[in-house]
């Protein structure tokens, strides 16, 4: 599954001539080449990931040694042990279940799936005002507990008034100095690269997430652990099996990545 993408077929060239549009064996950084072959009069067109075109004279008729089309499996390697013609290549997920699921390959009963953080698609002005506004905001909750927690106003509230004007006063400058460059001085947006464009999200393997589980009940059991063994005068009789039950989620998150890694290590995957 490491070596082919989904076709489409449909595709007239400008001879008049039908073409299926497939995937050229050779790749650019590790993605497919976009191909449009014309099995009569032998003509090779090909898209790069960045852009780029070019076309190229084949001989007539099919190129099965070039051209590859959608498969769950390797048909060179399976039916006749040959190497894979490109190595290297990654699809989205969806195309990958739709490969499975054409295959009737069943996936792993159990998938512990981690909870994901997607952070806005700001600029950097606009984070540094944020984190300013929320550090002012910090300090104005802390001004407004020095006010009211004690019957004197303490000494340090006026200072912390001082820095909280100054603070967002800059902001202000800062943000409306920012706004006047790139109004005056406004400049040209960076296309993305290649790997922006084409890369998925990380996948992980089963032994990975069942370590990063084992670890957090570990350093929960610890963080328990250590509560006990400090909030009073005597030790109580918890503090031991919450600590052996901890070290043991550590030992085997410890034992499955392990184990994990000279599976793959002696069976070639």
């Amino acid at each position: 599954m490491a070596h082919e993408f989904a076709p489409y077929e449909g595709a007239i060239g400008p001879e008049g001539k039908r073409r299926t549009t497939m995937y050229y064996g050779p790749v650019i950084g590790g993605l497919p080449i976009l191909a449009w072959h014309c099995e009569v009069c032998g003509v090779l067109r090909l898209t790069y990931p960045d852009g780029r075109t070019e076309e190229r004279r084949l001989l007539p008729g099919p190129q099965p040694g070039l051209i590859a089309e959608a498969s769950s499996v390797a048909p060179e390697t399976v039916w006749y042990g040959m190497q894979a013609r490109v190595s290297g290549l990654s699809a989205q997920p969806a195309y990958m279940q739709q490969l499975v699921a054409t295959a009737g390959v069943t996936r792993p009963p159990f998938q512990l799936q981690l909870p994901t953080i997607v952070l806005p698609d700001w600029d950097t002005v606009t984070w540094l005002v944020v984190g300013g506004l929320s550090a002012m905001a910090a300090l104005l909750f802390a001004m407004g507990i020095l006010a009211v927690y004690s019957f004197s106003t303490p000494s340090i509230e006026a200072p912390l008034a001082i820095i909280a004007a100054c603070g967002f006063a800059g902001l202000m400058l800062f943000r409306i100095g920012a706004t006047a460059v790139r109004h005056f001085f406004p400049a040209q947006p960076l296309a993305p690269s290649v790997a922006e464009r084409e890369r998925g999200k990380p996948q992980l393997d089963a032994a990975t997430r069942a370590a990063v589980a084992l670890l957090v009940v570990a350093v929960v059991g610890f963080f328990v652990a250590a509560i006990l063994a400090v909030y009073t005068f005597a030790t109580p009789g918890a503090e031991g099996p919450v600590f052996l039950l901890s070290f043991a989620c550590a030992v085997a998150a410890a034992v499955v990545k392990l184990t994990a890694a000279a599976w793959r290590h002696f069976s070639g995957k």
